[in-house]
């Protein structure tokens, strides 16, 4: 657009200035009808609320695009007009007030809206005095605010946009004269008038040269100083001989420093001069009423044959123009009855307002529609002025609406059910596996050893399905967290050979680790995560490697003073992707099918990776050949850490042991009689002392500590679902309302809620830690042995 109005605005002797302002005024039509959004938004919870929320706003009309981070953002200001800037200020290439100050820098006239967290408020105020038009905080705004804040931002770039080219439509410039410094200012337009190139001040040797357009103001100034004020016409010789006829208006006035300036306008009047009257109404009617509205508008005989129209006309019935010329415009309208009422309505000269029809275009679509007609008889034509207001998309955004609710609906049954299951398999799951350990403590003979051994083994791998489902639910709702942190990534990298060489070996493949001597011993980042990654690549190369060899590769490919992108590649020599397969194989229950074998699984590792991946910022690919390997790859940016910040301390085995030979007294509180029997067992098998007491919920356990107030217990075993009172509202009890003694009782949650590690809700209830079931019996005993030895201190 800008390149246009450059050459238009220059073209002062070949195309005329009717056709220059029929060009404007279209382009402003053409911007008004694109309210583009960009929004620059890493995570994508936030930027699927945004969506959801425009959506369901009135702002029907606007054009979403979505970019992670602030470089690829800018680009694409570079690329496109953006009527308003959506900006996260914490981005995975920068963060705080420098992320707003680039994107000013470089854009200083963007419109840009701030989004800021709930802890964040101030800074979204700092940000709009730095410069941006406004801020919202997340989670903390609806649909219509967040469609107030756009619809002010959107109009404010249509009124500079508008004000720009309305200043050269008009063909009027501006000047300031001082006489005391003999400078003299003006703007682009009076340049343009004069023929001359743009110059940001000039003096008054500028001015003196007879030859020079410029020397017009000579006699403007003298002649203003002699009257005060002037209004006149001239007559400008522009350097290439074309003779301009402007009019000016001059007068003296005094500046903000109270110096004496003249202050003048110029307008060019050179086509309005040569123009007919008749064109100056066709001019307006066409360009103010036709060329300028979004609505269709025409004039009809009462035939239904077009006298008149404006695009949005031929936009909304899809003719052409020589098309139109044969059509009968009224046999487009449906129903038949809603066609004849108007017809009929036009004969008696009724005027119609917000007439609802559905309007077939040509290709046999229908638009939702509402007509105002007004009975016209100008000039001996008989027929009807029409205004046309496309309601299809209002229609169809009450459709989005209802399916946003159904949607909404759906996404939380999903999630109250994936939890309900994973509960509901995770409490047996607990006595399986607990059964299972404890018979394995017993004398067994071969073939019992192996059974039982079978069903530890099935049993964990159904576990790991539960995992799989429950995380990548958490990152599809855009719940996950990351902890940065200093770690030893050579550590990691040889606890994960040392934990999948096994299985390598169990095939007779190849294992390998290369890293490049580049690579920092010590980086900054999620260390859990990053192997989290790399267990699921290693474990599916492995998986599906029969022969040949699993390579893992690791190296630097880009390194400053703070920060290093690392390239991993886990290469394999397994049965390979088909080409048709490699765009959905990180899409979630993606599995590849064999015919001649079926491997165990999920189909979620590679859709988990892959979020986990981009939602640090990184991007992962894969190349493969069907029948020869498959190599997968990502990129992950870390900080440079110099020393550890945190040194994982492994307690000792003594630690496991409890004070006075184990015999303290502990609560369980547990609904489940297999997993009371579970954990009842494996308890006294580690401690034959340990005295337990069961409560089968929290009422029962509340009521048991306050009948034992003389001999109280060591330490509470809590589960978090249970009948009557569950574990929040028991712990919230013993915190709240008990005597100080009982209050401050260690009690650890007991539960089969998987999310209980992420959201850590247990500690808003007071409760002290948690044991996940199905429990492994060390991480029982040691966080038992922890909390039950601090109490008896």
């Amino acid at each position: 657009m800008k390149e246009n109005l450059t050459r238009e605005g220059s073209n002062l002797t070949g195309t005329s200035n009717k056709d220059q302002d029929v060009a404007m005024f279209q382009e402003i039509s053409d911007y008004e009808a694109q309210n583009k959004i960009l929004l620059i938004e890493d995570n994508p919870g936030d930027a699927r609320l945004v969506e959801v929320l425009l959506s369901e706003s009135d702002l029907l009309d606007c054009k979403i695009t979505n970019k992670t981070s602030l470089t690829d953002g800018m680009e694409a200001m570079e690329q496109e007009d953006y009527a308003v800037i959506l900006l996260d200020l914490t981005l995975p290439d920068s963060r705080g007030f420098p992320t707003l100050e680039k994107l000013l820098e470089k854009f200083p006239d963007a419109n840009v809206i701030v989004l800021t967290g709930l802890s964040d408020k101030s800074m979204g105020v700092n940000a709009v005095k730095v410069g941006a038009q406004d801020f919202l905080v997340k989670g903390d705004f609806d649909s219509d605010l967040l469609a107030k804040s756009l619809r002010y931002s959107i109009e404010r770039s249509g009124v500079l946009k508008r004000l720009e080219l309305t200043q050269r439509i008009a063909h009027i410039g501006n000047w300031e004269f001082n006489p005391a410094t003999q400078l003299l200012k003006a703007s682009d337009e009076i340049f343009r008038l004069l023929g001359i190139p743009v110059k940001n001040t000039l003096t008054g040797t500028d001015l003196e040269d007879p030859a020079s357009p410029l020397h017009v103001f000579q006699s403007i100034h003298q002649e203003t100083l002699l009257r005060k004020s002037i209004k006149k016409d001239i007559i400008i010789k522009q350097p290439e001989g074309e003779r301009r006829y402007a009019f000016v208006h001059c007068s003296v006035n005094t500046n903000a420093e109270g110096n004496l300036v003249l202050m003048g306008i110029m307008q060019d009047m050179t086509e309005r001069k040569k123009a007919e009257m008749e064109m100056i109404r066709s001019q307006e009617r066409y360009q103010e009423i036709f060329s300028r509205s979004n609505d269709a508008i025409y004039i009809a005989n009462l035939m239904g044959s077009f006298v008149d129209y404006n695009n949005a006309t031929l936009e909304l019935i899809g003719y052409t123009r020589e098309e139109v010329k044969m059509l009968d415009f009224h046999s487009c309208f449906f129903p038949l009855d809603r066609r004849m009422h108007f017809m009929k309505a036009l004969q008696q000269k009724e005027d119609i307002n917000d007439f609802e029809v559905e309007i077939e275009r040509k290709d046999g679509t229908r638009r939702y529609c509402v007509i105002t007609a007004t009975p016209t008889s100008n000039a001996g034509l008989l027929g009807y002025n029409g205004i046309i207001r496309d309601i299809t998309e209002r229609k169809q955004a009450e459709e989005m609406r209802k399916s946003r609710d159904i949607a909404q609906q759906s996404a939380q049954m999903k999630e109250q059910f994936i939890a309900s299951v994973s509960h509901e398999m995770r409490t047996p799951m607990n006595a399986i596996l607990g059964m299972s350990n404890l018979v394995s403590q017993t004398n067994l003979n071969e073939e019992q050893t192996g059974l039982v051994s079978s069903i530890k083994q099935s049993s964990e791998i159904l576990l790991g399905v539960i995992n799989d489902i429950l995380e990548i639910s958490t990152l599809q709702n855009g719940k996950i967290q990351f902890e940065y942190k200093n770690f030893d990534l050579h550590k990691l990298l040889s606890n994960l050979v040392n934990m999948m060489k096994y299985k390598a070996q169990e095939k007779d493949l190849v294992f390998e680790l290369h890293v490049d001597d580049s690579v920092p011993k010590i980086i900054h980042g999620d260390k859990l995560r990053l192997n989290q990654i790399l267990n699921n690549l290693v474990g599916n190369a492995v998986k599906f490697t029969d022969s040949g060899a699993v390579r893992i590769y690791i190296k630097n490919v880009i390194e400053n003073d703070q920060a290093v992108n690392l390239h991993f590649a886990v290469e394999d020599t397994g049965v390979g992707i088909p080409a048709d397969k490699l765009d959905a194989i990180f899409e979630t229950f993606t599995r590849i099918r064999n015919k001649d074998r079926l491997y165990e699984g999920t189909g979620l590792g590679l859709s988990i990776a892959k979020n986990l991946v981009e939602q640090q910022g990184g991007k992962i690919g894969v190349k493969s050949v069907f029948g020869e390997g498959s190599t997968f790859f990502f990129d992950l940016a870390f900080e440079k850490g110099d020393t550890l910040e945190v040194i994982e301390v492994i307690e000792k085995e003594e630690n496991l042991e409890l004070k006075d030979d184990g015999a303290i007294r502990l609560l369980l509180v547990e609904d489940h009689k297999m997993n009371q029997l579970v954990a009842k067992k494996t308890l006294t098998k580690k401690w034959a002392k340990i005295n337990i007491t069961i409560a089968n919920n929290g009422q029962e356990a509340v009521e048991l500590l306050e009948k034992n107030i003389a001999t109280p217990f060591d330490i509470i075993l809590m589960d978090i679902q249970m009948p009557i009172m569950d574990g929040y509202e028991a712990t919230n009890h013993i915190r709240t309302k008990m005597t100080p003694e009982l209050a401050a009782m260690p009690i650890l949650a007991m539960t089969a809620h998987a999310h209980i590690s992420k959201d850590e809700k247990f500690k808003e209830y007071g409760m002290d830690d948690f044991v996940l079931k199905p429990f492994e019996p060390n991480q029982l005993f040691h966080k038992i042995a922890k909390y039950a030895n601090r109490n008896n201190k």
